[in-house]
C-alpha cells in the first residue's frame, strides 16, 4: 500500500484513504447542492452548505451546515455541483492510479 506522511503531524496515511475521504466529501457536496436546487421553489426552506476540514491524521471530514439566503444561490449551487463532480472524479483517478501502481509493484516483485 502506498502511504504518505503528513508534513505537520508526521502521521502516515495511505493514499487510498485520502482519496476515499475526498470522494466522500465530494459526494456530500454534490448531494447538498442538488438538494438546495430541488428545494429552491419552497418558501422558507433553509439553504445548506458543506463545511470541510482536514483531519489531523490526513484526509478530509465534512459537516452539513445551514447558511443564510443568497440571491445568487441557484447559480452557486449549480457550479458547486459541477465542482463536486470534478473533485470526485479526480479523487477516483488517484485511487485508480494508486491501485495500478500497486499492481505494477506486485508484478515486479513476483
Amino acid at each position: 500500500m502506498f502511504e504518505t506522511t503528513h508534513r505537520h503531524t508526521g502521521v502516515t496515511m495511505s493514499i487510498s484513504s485520502i482519496a476515499s475521504s475526498g470522494m466522500q466529501v465530494a459526494a456530500l457536496r454534490q448531494q447538498v447542492a442538488a438538494s438546495n436546487v430541488a428545494r429552491l421553489p419552497v418558501d422558507g426552506s433553509q439553504r445548506q452548505s458543506v463545511a470541510a476540514s482536514t483531519q489531523a491524521n490526513g484526509g478530509v471530514a465534512a459537516n452539513v451546515v445551514n447558511v443564510s439566503a443568497d440571491p445568487s444561490a441557484p447559480a452557486t449551487d449549480l457550479v458547486e455541483g459541477v465542482s463536486a463532480r470534478n473533485d470526485f472524479q479526480a479523487n477516483a483517478n488517484v485511487l485508480r492510479r494508486s491501485d495500478e501502481m500497486l499492481g505494477s509493484l506486485l508484478d515486479v516483485l513476483t
